[in-house]
């Protein structure tokens, strides 16, 4: 006999590729940039990575470069060693200026 779920948490229960039932839980909230790379000159996008830039509640900074794969909707996810933190300068096309990735 399966144990019971705690009452109350049954909205949180996943149930993964392999059928086993998994409860949801956050790990951590805070806010979040998305870089993508484009070309100095023409500033059209030279190519089709990006980087994540996490801001963790507790001022941890995290960054990912999400690569995609030869799959389509298959994506490469690398953690970067040496961050650089939220203060780093990245130009933003819709307002033409330069600003801080998370200000």
């Amino acid at each position: 006999m399966m144990p019971e779920v705690e009452k109350g948490l049954e909205e949180a229960i996943t149930i993964s590729k392999k059928g086993k039932r998994e409860l949801r839980t956050i790990y951590s909230r805070g806010r979040f940039a998305l870089l993508e790379y484009r070309d100095p000159i023409t500033k059209e996008k030279s190519e089709n990575k990006f980087k994540l830039v996490l801001l963790h509640e507790n001022g941890e900074v995290e960054e990912l470069f999400i690569i995609p794969l030869k799959q389509s909707n298959r994506f490469l996810l690398l953690k970067e060693k040496k961050v650089k933190g939220p203060k780093v300068k990245a130009w933003n096309p819709k307002t033409g200026e330069l600003e801080e990735v998370i200000p």
